[in-house]
């Protein structure tokens, strides 16, 4: 099996590295007389002679948009190969890339990414402006008739100053607290805490009396933005769970495995801790650890944490052979949320699956979606509804939702899903 991971590295590393460079924009509707504005972060990945990856999310700040092209110009004869999440047209140095059917959609707080690999020869700057549906981004919520000579800054250290100093002014704040939202029983919300720097905390807005099982998530890219899936995340807690998120709410840089202990470590210290509105409120009994691209191979390094109940693998793979140790330690139920054949991480997905030791629950989930999942649509999407039925079995002991995982007639099997199983039992 070590073609398919030969194929990661060499062809789609980009979303599995942990190098990040970010661009600043804004983004606006062609719906006449909305209010818009966007964040856009450009993120080389990966670079390789000749070639590199990279991922581009786009975060609405302003009047949810249906259908969109993101536009920008190449500095220096960079070309696009290989696009998921969009469709791509290049001529020349001006790019095009307009929404699939199932990220048209971006809601208010909301995010819509894709990723690429491509050539470069000799520099590989980043673009210095972008523009959405034909309306240049200027970095703040406003009128759609904004002047292109307003575009995004050219370089990382420069978007990054300005994204610090939007936050601290209300009326330019790159990083709006958006209403409550999620389709669970407690409509969940997001915040930061000065004991967790550099973390996104997802919980519903009034605390159950119900103790609160934790789900600790790594950002495709090992993005440190704790908001890019922000309707997943908020869609978790809606439903009872304190999610905790490695990177600061629409965050720079790039986060490591570290990052996850310290959301476990907290969510303990806190819970014990008199005084906190946390306090005896959270299930530290109950702890799954996951992420997505990246951020599961992040997940992988830390499953063998005792705290950890289950591991979630979202669209992840392990990409050396000499990194298998990490599936021989594994003692808790697993599971696995791919993208389907589509899916770049799928080779090295599958691979582990393969791998794993004898006798350990696991499930195996494929939906054909790419290796974008549906975390950005509303509520998450499909993987948001499937998730949170996985961790209402495993971290709440609800067997009804076991059902859709477990057996010949399982809720998930013979449908959209391609599902496997091993040693699972209600």
């Amino acid at each position: 099996m070590e073609l398919p991971r030969r194929r990661m590295r060499a062809v789609a590393a980009g979303t599995l590295s942990l190098a990040l460079a970010a661009v600043g924009g804004a983004l606006v509707t062609t719906v006449a007389n909305a209010a818009a504005g966007c964040r856009v972060t450009y993120a080389v990945s990966s670079s390789w002679p000749g070639g590199f990856g990279a991922n581009v999310t786009v975060t609405n700040l302003g009047d949810p948009v249906n259908g969109w092209t993101l536009t920008w110009t190449f500095g220096a004869g960079q070309t696009i190969g290989q696009l998921w999440n969009g469709t791509v047209t290049q001529t020349g140095a001006q790019v095009s890339v307009a929404n699939v059917p199932y990220n048209a959609s971006i809601a208010t707080g909301a995010s819509a990414s894709f990723g690429f690999n491509g050539t470069w020869n000799g520099t590989n700057p980043a673009p210095v402006s972008f523009a959405l549906n034909g309306t240049a981004c200027t970095g703040a919520v406003g009128s759609p008739s904004a002047s292109a000579s307003t575009s995004a800054s050219a370089s990382a250290s420069t978007s990054a100053s300005a994204s610090a100093s939007a936050s601290a002014s209300p009326s330019t704040s790159t990083s709006p607290r958006p209403g409550t939202g999620g389709s669970g029983p407690y409509p969940a919300n997001y915040e930061t805490s000065g004991g967790l720097p550099n973390h996104t905390i997802y919980r519903p807005e009034t605390l159950p009396a119900e103790r609160l099982p934790i789900f600790v998530w790594g950002e495709g890219g090992c993005s440190a933005n704790g908001t890019a899936s922000l309707p997943f995340l908020r869609e978790i807690a809606s439903h009872g769970f304190l999610v905790l998120a490695s990177g600061a709410p629409n965050g720079s840089g790039t986060t490591t495995a570290a990052m996850l202990t310290q959301s476990m470590d907290w969510a303990v210290a806190e819970n014990a801790r008199q005084g906190s509105k946390y306090y005896g409120r959270l299930d530290t009994g109950k702890i799954a650890v996951a992420g997505w691209s990246c951020g599961g191979l992040e997940a992988y390094e830390v499953s063998n944490d005792p705290r950890v109940t289950t591991t979630g693998i979202f669209s992840s793979g392990l990409l050396n052979d000499a990194n298998d140790y990490q599936l021989r330690r594994l003692t808790k139920p697993i599971a696995y949320f791919v993208g389907g054949p589509s899916d770049i991480a799928y080779g090295n997905a599958m691979d582990d699956w393969g791998k794993l030791p004898a006798g350990l629950p696991a499930f195996m989930g494929n939906l054909n979606v790419g290796h974008g999942g549906t975390y950005t649509q509303t509520n998450g999407g499909e993987f948001g509804r499937v998730t949170v039925l996985y961790l209402k079995w495993r971290l709440k002991g609800d067997t009804a939702a076991g059902t859709t995982f477990v057996g010949a007639n399982c809720g998930l099997c013979g449908t959209q899903w391609t599902v496997q199983q091993k040693n699972l039992t209600l």
